[in-house]
């Protein structure tokens, strides 16, 4: 398992070349790359975070993931700070035995962390800025893994 959570981009190639080399007896890897959207006027997207608050979160919904599929590897990357639009956000990757394993434990993974990972987002735009609200539908699609 490797977590990360810093300023500086990730190479998707290279993060998936490092996972593959780790992970060559599994039959099935799912993986997500999350950008910053290219909506109009958008200028930049800022988060923010305590990065050892935000690791021991991810660490905690990476353990729970692995409660609940068959995962054999993970990695989380995410970063914060100034993002502009079509840079990277977030890299999730999962590996297992079986495909539906690796691909529900991304997306749950993917579920929490927008929800309950400590990152506040703030748009900033030519003529405002404003701080991203938790959506109910996020909450609802986090919810969906619920015991």
């Amino acid at each position: 398992m490797y977590i990360d959570v810093r300023e500086e981009d990730f190479d998707v190639n290279k993060e998936l070349e490092r996972f593959e080399n780790s992970s060559k007896t599994d039959a099935a890897i799912s993986l997500f790359v999350g950008k910053v959207r290219a909506e109009k006027n958008l200028i930049s997207l800022n988060l923010d975070c305590y990065p050892d608050m935000a690791i021991k979160e991810i660490l905690n919904i990476a353990e729970n993931a692995k409660k609940k599929w068959q995962i054999n590897n993970l990695t989380v990357i995410h970063r914060f700070g100034e993002l502009l639009p079509g840079e990277n956000i977030v890299f999730v990757i999962t590996s297992s035995d079986h495909r539906t394993d690796c691909q529900e434990a991304t997306q749950y993974i993917m579920d929490y962390l927008k929800n309950s990972a400590p990152f506040w987002k703030k748009e900033i735009y030519k003529d405002k800025s404003m701080w991203v609200e938790q959506k109910v539908a996020d909450i609802e699609k986090m919810e969906r893994w619920e015991d």
